[in-house]
């Protein structure tokens, strides 16, 4: 079969790029034709992966998005693909994955509905991405995001699918990397006797940093905060950690693009988010042997059990994650733990969550079949 995977971006970073790049390789090794149309692309994972780079002379972010959307139009109609997968911010497809919730949701949770143009323009796109007929299936990451889709789009109930995300568990172990952890936590500085809390995730207001730095400023007990990721507001970040005095034991270490070395860092993982359709950092996490806090605004939350993560409210409450810190303090280098932590990561291995989205791609290509063999 030859199959059209879409995304602007094709890179080593990012959840749904992490996505793209997991399936592309899967399908490549069942033997599928596949083609990966974007904007900016790396290194396939797979060698047989072809790319169709549309970078067409845009305008600002708004314009970027919108004209990759008509070119993907464009090239499809001219192209013959037998099955087209749209992972966001296109509306030609057979079948959509949002990995990243619907964008109306986002900007009622983080914006309070104040939008930019880009935002009225990502909205634009996702309403005819999602017009009747212009899928025949939507994929969502979580039951969550699921719920979204419907409420925003009345996407019936035989025509959307919840499969969760999935984490790489020989990538994300611990035992494979502890020799580099050990040298980065030398390198560092970092006094392994008091327990390392870890935050990892691009944009630092959505994904809750305030608060945790708030919460780590709330213990009675010495400890050291990890963060890791990409920000542009990172000095204000940095100026909030000084005026709470706890600057000395936070680590700011940017955009890293081997965040299996900071989890096998770390003792737990902090991610107290505000709006977050799934969020793989949390079984990331768990499959290098450490628990997740985080909260109710997470999808992960579905895929967590309580004797490795504490979920706190959705209001995320200083006080409450504060709370969950102590608590796995406590419990720093429980061999039981950390093998809990990794043996519910190994039932979402990648592997085994890519065949479950071939399997809905066979089944959906079976029915696009279907409906043009009755015409």
């Amino acid at each position: 079969m030859k199959i059209a995977l879409v995304h602007m971006r094709h890179a080593e970073t990012g959840g749904t790029e992490l996505f793209l790049n997991q399936l592309s390789r899967y399908l490549a090794e069942k033997g599928e034709d596949v083609t990966i149309i974007c904007r900016t692309h790396v290194a396939p994972t797979q060698p047989n992966i072809k790319f169709v780079k549309l970078d067409g002379f845009s305008l600002g972010k708004a314009h970027r998005i919108w004209k990759f959307a008509k070119d993907v139009e464009k090239h499809l109609s001219k192209h013959q693909y037998d099955f087209v997968y749209g992972l966001g911010k296109t509306w030609s497809h057979d079948m959509l994955r949002i990995g990243g919730g619907t964008h109306i949701h986002f900007v009622d949770s983080m914006k309070k509905g104040k939008l930019t143009f880009k935002d009225k323009v990502a909205i634009a796109i996702e309403r005819k991405a999602m017009a009747q007929g212009a899928y025949k299936h939507v994929v969502a990451n979580s039951y969550k995001s699921a719920t979204e889709i419907q409420e925003a789009y009345g996407v019936p109930d035989d025509k959307i699918s919840v499969i969760h995300n999935f984490v790489d568990t020989r990538r994300f172990s611990r035992e494979k990397h502890k020799n580099v952890a050990a040298e980065l936590v030398q390198s560092l500085g970092i006094d392994t006797a008091k327990p390392i809390f870890l935050f990892l995730g691009s944009g630092y207001k959505r994904k809750g940093l305030k608060e945790a730095l708030t919460a780590f400023s709330m213990l009675d007990f010495p400890a050291t905060l990890l963060i890791v990721g990409r920000e542009n507001h990172e000095e204000e970040y940095k100026e909030y950690a000084r005026s709470l005095g706890i600057s000395d034991s936070c680590y700011f270490l940017g955009t890293q693009t081997k965040p299996e070395h900071y989890f096998s860092m770390a003792d737990c993982y902090i991610l107290p988010t505000h709006y977050e359709p799934f969020g793989f950092t949390a079984i990331e996490a768990l499959s290098c042997g450490i628990p997740v806090i985080t909260t109710e605004n997470c999808g992960a939350k579905e895929v967590l059990k309580e004797h490795v993560a504490t979920v706190v409210g959705s209001d995320v409450k200083p006080s409450e994650l504060a709370s969950a810190m102590t608590y796995w303090a406590a419990r720093v280098g429980e061999v039981e733990l950390r093998k809990q932590c990794r043996d519910l990561a190994l039932d979402l291995d990648v592997n085994a969550v890519m065949e479950k989205n071939y399997q809905k791609i066979l089944s959906v290509y079976n029915l696009k079949s279907g409906v043009n063999a009755s015409k």
